[in-house]
C-alpha cells in the first residue's frame, strides 16, 4: 500500500492507493460517503509507437533493415578497405571522411579520451538524432552525427565508376539499416512494470579499435525507475556490453549504478586466460573509479557466459521479424 498525497485548492488530503502514482498524474475522486472517498488513476495517454498503425509502422520498418544491417564495427573495418582501393584512393573527400569517422567513434581501449569516445557513440551515433533535433529547435546547429556522414558519403560515391560506388552504396545502406533497427528496437519509450516502476531501454554499437582492426562492441543502456516508500521514484541504471576478441575469447559486462554513485560490476570471460587478465585489473580499475567519485560496493570476474534475461515485446518483435 502507498501513501498519496492530494491537494485540493488549499486543502492536503491524504489516501491510500495499492500501487505508487507518479506526480501530476490525474486520478477520479468519488465520495463514497461522509468518511470515505474511492480514488481512481486515469489511464495514462496511449505511448504513439502503441498505436495499431506504429506498430505496423515500426515492424515494417525492422523488416526492411534487419536484413540489410551489418554492426558498425564490421562496416567501418570495410569502408577502411574500401577507401584504400585504387578506384577510391583518388577521392580524398571520401577518406577524409572516412577518417573523421573513424576519430568520432572509433574507441581505443586504456586510451585518455576512451570514455569521450564512448559518448560521442551515444550522442552522434544516430540512436538519438531525432530527439536532438526535436530540442534543438532554433539552437545551435547540432555536432555532426553518424546520419549525416552517411549522406556525405553517398554523395561523394556518386564521382566513383560503377563498381567501387556500389560497393559504397552498399555499405552505406546497410549503417543506415543498423541505425534504424537500433532506434526502432529504442522506441519503446517507458514501458510501465509490474510493480508500479517503469523502465527504458537504448542500444548502440561501440567499435573497438585493436590494432589495425575494429572489433564491435554490443552496448545496452537500461534505465528503471521505481517508486521509493515515499512514492518518489529513483532511476536505476544497468549497462550491458558484449564483445568477440576472437583469440581471446568474449567478454561480457554487468553494470548497475544506483543512488546516484554507488556501483556494482560483474565480468564474465569465455576463455581462463583472458579472466586472469581481467582479475589482475580489478583492483587498479576499482581505484580509478573510486578516484571519479563512484561508490563501488561489489566487483567480480567470472568465466563463461552470463544468464540471458527474457526477451521484453520489442526483443519478441525482433526475432519474429528474423525468423
Amino acid at each position: 500500500m502507498h501513501l498519496v498525497q492530494l491537494r485540493i485548492e488549499s486543502q492536503q488530503v491524504q489516501l491510500i492507493s495499492p500501487r505508487p502514482l507518479q506526480a501530476g498524474q490525474q486520478v477520479t475522486l468519488t465520495r463514497v460517503n461522509e468518511q470515505q472517498v474511492q480514488m481512481q488513476a486515469a489511464p495514462p495517454p496511449e505511448s504513439p509507437g502503441k498505436s495499431p498503425a506504429a506498430q505496423s509502422a515500426l515492424q515494417q520498418a525492422l523488416r526492411q533493415a534487419l536484413p540489410q544491417q551489418i554492426p558498425l564495427g564490421d562496416a567501418l573495418n570495410q569502408l577502411v578497405q574500401l577507401s584504400q582501393t585504387p578506384a577510391v584512393r583518388g577521392q580524398g573527400a571520401i577518406g577524409q571522411l572516412v577518417q573523421s569517422m573513424l576519430s568520432l567513434f572509433s574507441v581505443t581501449p586504456g586510451s585518455p579520451d576512451a570514455d569521450q569516445a564512448i559518448q560521442r557513440n551515444l550522442q552522434q551515433g544516430g540512436l538519438l538524432t531525432e530527439s536532438q533535433l526535436a530540442r534543438s529547435g532554433n539552437s545551435d546547429k547540432p555536432p555532426l552525427n553518424l546520419k549525416q556522414q552517411l549522406g556525405q558519403l553517398l554523395k561523394a560515391a556518386e564521382q566513383l565508376p560503377p563498381e567501387p560506388r556500389q560497393q559504397m552504396q552498399r555499405l552505406v545502406e546497410a549503417l543506415q539499416a543498423r541505425s534504424t533497427s537500433q532506434q526502432v528496437s529504442s522506441l519503446q519509450a517507458w514501458k510501465e512494470l509490474p510493480d508500479g516502476g517503469q523502465e527504458r531501454v537504448f542500444r548502440l554499437d561501440i567499435p573497438i579499435r585493436l590494432e589495425e582492426r575494429h572489433d564491435n562492441a554490443e552496448l545496452t543502456i537500461t534505465e528503471q525507475r521505481r517508486p521509493d516508500p515515499d512514492g518518489e521514484y529513483q532511476s536505476f541504471w544497468n549497462v550491458a556490453l558484449s564483445f568477440d576478441l576472437h583469440q581471446q575469447g568474449s567478454v561480457d559486462v554487468r553494470l548497475s549504478l544506483h543512488e546516484g554513485w554507488r556501483l556494482q560490476l560483474q565480468f564474465w570471460a569465455e576463455a581462463l586466460p583472458t579472466l586472469r587478465r581481467i582479475e589482475q585489473q580489478l583492483d587498479p580499475f576499482t581505484q580509478t573509479l573510486h578516484d571519479k567519485g563512484f561508490i563501488v560496493d561489489h566487483i567480480q570476474a567470472r568465466q563463461g557466459k552470463p544468464q540471458q534475461p527474457k526477451l521484453n515485446d520489442i526483443q519478441r518483435r525482433l526475432v519474429d521479424v528474423h525468423t
